[in-house]
């Protein structure tokens, strides 16, 4: 009886501990970036323009990352969920993909689909759209330039099934149990994190949960990844 509240309790400040990591590099910058003009404030702002940018760029990433936080703390404590409605998925991920092409694009990326017509699940909207833009983006993110991304969608008679696939340096068989922790980021300089805060799969994992379904990935190091999303219907 004492095991799920301890697992819980752990969880909780292991989180705390982990988001006041996360949040002492944007707060660094912002205060060093703050006694720099303090000890220049003689100076004009026009002179001093350059560290109110760093300040404001870390005061950026914080406010990101807070939402983000938001966000993974909503999904994995809010039980109450809206009605499910009837959900064309097939249509969902083909304006999410058309969404992130634009990103692709800059990077010489290629995205192939592979999505039938009209896949139609009775499930719940926002849950569903929320992991395949993370999933995606994830894919754009950690594709090299002129690699590829592969969307693909089927369906069987108890199932939906996702996959997004990426080319590129793959993820180590050591790193692959703690994609979906919380803030993992994999030690790669030659991937476009950008803003990334390492809680977008965290998000997807629970969403995916709570609709009832499972998701994993299956990678190795110079290899694909390919991201497995199975709803049931």
């Amino acid at each position: 009886a004492i095991k799920p509240m301890k697992e819980t309790w752990e969880n909780q400040q292991r989180f705390i501990a982990d988001a006041s990591h996360e949040l002492k590099t944007p707060l660094s910058i912002i205060g060093a970036n703050l006694d720099v003009l303090y000890a220049n404030r003689e100076e004009t702002i026009d002179s001093q323009i350059k560290w109110l940018d760093y300040a404001s760029k870390g005061v950026k990433r914080m406010s990101g990352l807070v939402q983000s936080m938001l966000a993974l703390s909503r999904a994995e404590t809010e039980n109450t969920l809206s009605d499910k409605s009837s959900v064309n998925i097939s249509r969902m991920l083909n304006e999410a993909a058309d969404l992130f092409e634009i990103a692709a694009n800059t990077k010489n990326i290629a995205v192939a689909r592979g999505i039938p017509g009209e896949i139609v699940i009775n499930t719940y909207p926002a849950l569903i759209e929320q992991c395949i833009h993370i999933l995606i983006d994830n894919a754009v993110r950690y594709t090299p330039a002129g690699g590829l991304i592969r969307i693909l969608l089927s369906k069987t008679k108890t199932a939906v099934l996702l996959k997004v696939e990426n080319s590129g340096d793959g993820i180590p068989e050591c790193d692959l149990s703690k994609v979906f922790d919380r803030f993992f980021r994999l030690d790669n300089s030659r991937t476009d994190q950008g803003d990334s805060y390492g809680l977008g799969l965290s998000i997807a994992k629970t969403n995916i949960e709570k609709l009832g379904g499972k998701i994993n990935v299956t990678s190795g190091e110079n290899e694909k990844t390919i991201f497995t999303v199975k709803i049931p219907v």
